[in-house]
């Protein structure tokens, strides 16, 4: 006997996405950036939209949406279709919406999938380059003889809470945290003096360090960044902070298909023997990754019990 399928599941097959038979990518991609023009993430956002219509002959387009911590970019890439062409690329701070966004119509984590950690950046700490202050333990003396407490930049969630843990073994004894809307604003009062501190990731005053312009003093890192090797570590530079990089991760919508979220994470994979890639991320003061799902997934679930526990220290609000 002949078993018949009704017509409207017949057309309801064929219309499926062929995902599986590679028809992923055939038209244009958006990447999501979590942070305004300019600085680390922005720069490893115009490399993949460069090697991705390269690999796959179609037009990749980044779109920077900072704001929020974040949340803004989130909330636009959950919310798109779950097929791979809207793609999040982000830092930790996406875990920590959790914590500082309040009744919240979605599950910032929950709505998403890892599919390649890119890169590794350290954070830093910054000072104005005609400020005098050449080493961390002179900062410290500075700041513990100024008339007022010293200030520090912070320019989102992530970098605040970096920034707490390491005054809370800095040796100095007050300082006010200044909270910004990205760290371009950070660098920009920075050289202004407006303020006394920067906590940023290395890519932000990378630029400025170079010319004179700002100093780092200290990098988040078990070695030396080989972008500015005359910086010396937080443990070269007296600081009691566990080594711990941050990363830049690119997310798509949790019901894409497997299929596609593998078809992404080969590409990805492709650049870690690229040299000229390389060469662009470690640019940035980062260390380029372009690891497997897996492996990021993994990164996720550690960072969040790690960034968990640092609120618990110091709690956002």
């Amino acid at each position: 006997m002949k078993t018949r399928y009704p017509l409207a599941a017949l057309i309801a097959a064929l219309a499926l996405p062929t995902f599986a038979q590679g028809d992923f990518p055939n038209h244009r991609i958006t990447i999501v950036v979590s942070a305004s023009t300019g600085g680390g993430l922005d720069g490893v956002a115009r490399l993949l939209s460069k090697r991705m219509q390269e690999a796959w002959n179609q037009p990749a387009i980044v779109e920077n949406q900072g704001g929020a911590d974040g949340l803004i970019a989130t909330q636009r890439v959950a919310q798109s279709p779950a097929d791979g062409y809207t793609m999040l690329l982000t830092i930790p701070s996406l875990l920590l919406l959790k914590h500082n966004a309040k009744d919240l119509s979605f599950d910032p984590v929950g709505s998403l999938a890892p599919v390649s950690e890119l890169a590794r950046t350290p954070s830093a700490i910054s000072v104005n380059g005609k400020s005098g202050i050449k080493t961390f333990k002179e900062l410290v003396s500075y700041c513990n003889s100024a008339p007022t407490p010293c200030t520090w930049g912070s320019g989102q969630q992530l970098s605040y809470l970096y920034g707490k843990r390491t005054f809370a073994v800095s040796g100095i004894k007050d300082s006010v945290n200044v909270p910004y809307k990205g760290t371009g604003p950070v660098v920009n009062d920075l050289l202004g003096g407006h303020i006394a501190i920067g906590i940023t990731s290395i890519a932000a005053p990378l630029p400025q360090h170079r010319s004179g312009l700002l100093r780092i003093l200290a990098v988040n890192a078990e070695q030396r960044s080989p972008e500015a090797p005359d910086v010396p570590t937080f443990r070269e530079a007296g600081l009691n902070v566990p080594a711990r990089g941050s990363w830049y991760g690119l997310f798509v919508p949790r019901k894409t298909p497997p299929e596609v979220v593998a078809r992404i994470e080969t590409m990805l994979k492709g650049l870690a023997a690229d040299p000229e890639a390389r060469q662009v991320v470690q640019a940035l003061g980062a260390e380029p990754v372009f690891g497997s799902t897996r492996d990021f997934a993994a990164a996720v679930e550690d960072e969040q019990k790690f960034l968990d526990g640092l609120i618990r220290q110091f709690p956002l609000n």
